[in-house]
């Protein structure tokens, strides 16, 4: 159930976010005993040390330090370490101001993170240098050179802290030496032994749309070579699951993409607390919205339409107008604040409180547009397996401003679908947070 898939945090990234942990409860347990002596130990000590340390990690992954391990410069990294612990110290304030007794003293705080601040930088420098001696990278050899194993090739490209590297491709429709996505043909499918011994891969892509030397593969094997099929890496590589390769059996036949009882009900569980929480406290501001918008603007303030829901239910789910009335292409003045403060869709908060819509989940797709996408692709309404969502794995993809593709999208939702799990919603609520407040990628 509490379970994220590898490829959100690689070895090498979670390596990284374990040992800077542990960094800053020493440092944090150093500055208790230095500057609060037994005080620290005291009623909770060591929960208030461990606290700290975890403010100094959420800080990190808030500033985007666990993304990319490469730094633009040592100055850049001074000053997103300076973020960092301004929001670890934050914290502190806020457990604080609750009153429950959890912060450390100020001065084991200050001095904690004073120590963790020079040993974090020293350690950052010195782990990017440590990368390519201690973490070996797989060599990837591609058996064919199809479309999706370029794209393959692409992503990995693209997610360097995956740790491949493509090395070549072998195929019968390309002249050896011809230059590929990311790597050059070393010749046919049936130099793949002669392949193997050259270039040494760790791991080989096989097209599982052709036919391959299986006894060839089985000796590969034998060597130490992994053998991964394309559908597999692709969804390691991109977070999705490829289209070009899904077949009816994995929904008939396999529960891979099977609703999870267990998983749903704790979603239900959680998503009731927050539902409760989040109406009381949003309910003021959605009367000073909507009374903003009918004052500024002809028009209603709230624009409600038709969604397929939980098992394609349809529900009614509203959103604040911020667009001039008969021009959905200008918003009002009023409109474009709101939009600027993510409140569009806060009157969602009432399909929360209902059930109808859970907090992460696939983006709800109105009634007739998911009838129409269900016509054409016979596995949509899996996407439909889970409850709708304010946010989900595949809003969390693609940067703002880039155009969307609706069957990259259903193939983002169902990897969410697949990999359904309360610790995948932790991630994905964590990234969204990220991406509302103020934090810039350096």
């Amino acid at each position: 159930m509490i379970r994220i898939p590898k490829a959100l945090f690689p070895e090498r990234v979670s390596i990284l976010l374990f040992t800077e942990l542990v960094i800053a409860f020493v440092c944090f347990l150093s500055g208790a005993a230095i500057f609060a002596g037994q005080l620290a130990f005291e009623q909770g000590g060591l929960i208030r040390i461990i606290i700290a340390a975890f403010s100094v990690i959420l800080g990190g992954y808030l500033n985007g330090l666990y993304r990319d391990l490469r730094w633009t410069s040592r100055v850049s990294l001074v000053l997103h370490l300076s973020s960092v612990f301004g929001i670890a110290l934050l914290i502190q304030g806020l457990v604080s101001y609750a009153g429950i007794g959890l912060e450390l003293p100020r001065m084991a705080m200050l001095g904690g993170a004073a120590i963790n601040f020079v040993i974090m930088a020293i350690w950052r420098v010195s782990y990017v240098v440590l990368l390519n001696r201690v973490f070996a990278t797989d060599r990837v050899l591609f058996l064919g050179a199809s479309e999706m194993l370029q794209e393959i090739a692409e992503g990995i490209a693209k997610r360097p802290l995956l740790g491949f590297k493509v090395v070549g491709y072998l195929s019968d429709d390309h002249r050896p030496g011809a230059m590929l996505e990311g790597a050059p043909v070393f010749g046919g499918t049936a130099a793949l032994e002669e392949a193997i011994r050259v270039l040494a891969p760790k791991r080989l892509i096989v097209d599982d749309q052709r036919d391959f030397p299986v006894p060839v593969l089985i000796r590969a094997r034998r060597h130490g070579v992994i053998l991964q099929d394309a559908a597999t890496a692709y969804e390691i590589v991109w977070g999705r699951i490829c289209s070009r390769t899904f077949r009816p059996s994995q929904i008939i036949f396999a529960d891979e993409l099977a609703q999870r009882p267990t998983s749903l009900a704790l979603q239900s569980v959680y998503t009731n607390l927050v539902a409760l929480a989040a109406y009381v406290i949003s309910l003021p501001v959605l009367v000073l919205a909507s009374l903003a918008i009918r004052l500024t603007s002809r028009g209603p303030a709230l624009l409600t339409e038709q969604y397929a829901g939980f098992n394609g239910i349809p529900f009614a789910a509203s959103r604040l107008r911020c667009t001039v009335q008969g021009d959905p292409t200008r918003a009002t003045r009023v409109g474009a604040v709101i939009r600027a403060l993510h409140l569009e869709f806060l009157p969602r908060v009432v399909n929360l409180v209902r059930g109808e819509m859970a907090i992460v989940g696939p983006e709800p797709q109105r009634i007739e547009f998911a009838e129409e996408l269900s016509a054409h692709i016979p596995y949509y309404r899996q996407r439909q397996v889970v409850k709708p969502g304010f946010t989900g794995w595949t809003q969390i993809q693609e940067a703002p401003g880039l155009a969307r593709d609706a069957l990259r999208d259903i193939e983002s939702d169902l990897y969410y679908t697949k990999h359904f799990s309360l610790g995948l919603d932790a991630y994905i609520l964590l990234h969204t947070i990220r991406a509302i407040l103020p934090f810039q990628d350096r």
